[in-house]
């Protein structure tokens, strides 16, 4: 694949999340009342307007600003890897799982530096809610972490068994 083409890509993965998980927020800001749930009560699933001002597990409410820049240093970090990783050996799988954990950070960034909190809206049994960027974030660090323990541990045996071969 060329360098544009995945660019491309990885551009066009990033604003779908982007653009999905604002969307989606802007639905429910729009549609449903703070605390609100669609089934009402004790449903496994369920559409549950809630405002965040943490991180994951609302951790660390209350400290707005140096969040903002916290997630804004790691969407430049993520991006910054991205890019080393994918010149030094391009594959396709790390160019989503960068793409959709870059999508996923920059939704929430946005959703922090424009209303302060960011809104989760989906609810599954005793899980913390959470939202369209959470679940990209998420997919893209189990993608990443299948990469890497799967695949790149038998690119590994791969070549050390062609160097043992050499060498006899």
């Amino acid at each position: 694949m060329s360098g544009k083409k995945a660019i491309l890509i990885g551009i066009c993965i990033v604003a779908f999340v982007v653009a999905s998980d604002g969307v989606t927020k802007a639905l429910i800001r729009a549609n449903m009342s703070l605390g609100e749930a669609i089934p009402s009560g004790d449903a496994f699933f369920s559409i549950c307007y809630a405002l965040n001002d943490g991180v994951a597990f609302s951790l660390f409410r209350g400290h707005r600003v140096p969040l903002i820049l916290i997630q804004s240093a790691l969407a430049v970090v993520i991006f910054a890897i991205m890019l080393f990783v994918l010149r030094r050996s391009f594959s396709f799988p790390l160019l989503c799982s960068f793409s959709l954990m870059l999508g996923g950070g920059l939704g929430n960034l946005s959703d922090r530096i424009i209303f302060g909190k960011v809104t989760d809206f989906i609810s599954v049994g005793s899980f913390p809610i959470f939202n369209v960027a959470d679940s990209a974030l998420t997919l893209g660090c189990v993608l990443l972490l299948i990469r890497v323990l799967f695949f790149e541990a038998k690119n590994d045996d791969r070549r050390e068994n062609r160097s043992v071969s050499r060498a006899e």
